[in-house]
């Protein structure tokens, strides 16, 4: 590995290239395409093939309407395109990141700057052990879900994306359609980030909307009690946090509790979920496809057993889900009690 530079090389015409270009790719690079920036969808063929022919299309539920013409972006089904990157924003599952990493490797020119805009705490430091180039670590607070072949939507209203301290890249990127913000202390954002995506796996084995899990006070102690656990475990291992919800985590749990009616007025204040919004994981089991359990709860149960703790009901729902994923039958559909007595 050779010497990383020491400051970042943005081409005032920089070409960005999003390598695994699924649901958060394509939505985060159609929004930087339509602010003019040159912009390169690495994917799978179903997916560029359906933009190929139909263009892209951004959504958020309220304002937010774009359709892009395929000549407004370059597609490429294969790693080549990498050669011409000045910056790869990496939008894949964790699940790939080395194999991604090694195309970075062999087609990226070593000035180029790639963002880790993945879900987890682990990626940006698989990057940095295998790669020459300077790696900044993202975390995307919003969900995207595919509606059609080449239609992209938000799910939760919001577009900024938080990064670590690089200002100018951040203000590269940053437009009225999206909003990248440089945070010094992005490490303990990271944590906070996937205190929160802990229950992606809860709305995976229910199979329910987000919003309609909310609205049931059996799911959010249950959402509860996982989160307490995580933090419980961090704790433990030294692991400092800092909330990405409005409120600390400890807050939002005791609100989670609350009644039904207490919660909803509450809630409405804090966020916004498109009613029909579910998790990542819960399309990736309905898909057939292997999911990031590992990143969530397969590492908060790491970390209880380098620290002689306990995480029962994280190991309990990452064994519901392995099982999911090895029955290849979607979500299970599972209610509160199958899961907290499985």
């Amino acid at each position: 590995m050779t010497e990383r530079p020491n400051s970042l090389h943005i081409p005032e015409h920089a070409n960005i290239v999003i390598a695994g270009a699924g649901s958060i790719g394509c939505f985060v690079g159609g929004l930087l395409a339509a602010r003019g920036q040159r912009v390169c969808l690495l994917g799978r063929p179903r997916i560029i093939d359906a933009i190929r022919e139909g263009g892209l299309r951004l959504a958020d539920g309220e304002d937010l309407d774009i359709a892009l013409d395929p000549e407004q972006l370059a597609l490429s089904t294969t790693p080549e395109c990498l050669a011409d990157a000045d910056i790869i924003i990496l939008a894949a599952k964790s699940l790939v990141t080395e194999a991604i990493a090694e195309d970075i490797a062999r087609f990226a020119p070593p000035h180029a700057i790639v963002m880790s805009l993945q879900n987890g705490v682990r990626n940006p430091r698989i990057l940095r052990e295998k790669l020459q180039q300077t790696v900044v670590a993202t975390m995307i607070p919003f969900n995207v879900v595919l509606s059609e072949g080449n239609r992209f939507q938000r799910t939760t209203f919001t577009a900024e994306i938080v990064m670590e301290w690089q200002p100018e890249l951040a203000s590269f990127l940053s437009s009225e359609l999206i909003t990248f913000t440089p945070q010094k202390e992005f490490n303990e954002i990271a944590w906070g980030k996937l205190l929160l995506n802990i229950n992606n796996a809860i709305n995976a084995l229910g199979g329910l909307p987000v919003k309609q899990q909310l609205m049931d006070p059996k799911w959010r102690r249950l959402m509860a009690h996982v989160v307490e656990e995580s933090m419980q475990v961090m704790s433990a291992a030294g692991i400092q946090h800092q909330s990405v919800a409005p409120v600390s985590m400890k807050v939002f749990c005791w609100i989670l509790r609350l009644p039904t009616w207490l919660f909803q007025r509450i809630a409405n204040s804090m966020l916004k979920v498109d009613p029909e919004a579910r998790a990542s994981m819960w399309e990736d089991l309905q898909q057939k496809r292997l999911t990031e359990i590992d990143e969530f709860q397969g590492l908060i149960m790491e970390l209880a057993e380098a620290h002689h703790c306990s995480a029962d009901l994280n190991r309990r729902i990452y064994q519901l889900i392995k099982d999911a994923e090895q029955a290849g039958e979607g979500s299970p559909g599972l209610s509160v009690e199958s899961i907290r007595n499985a």
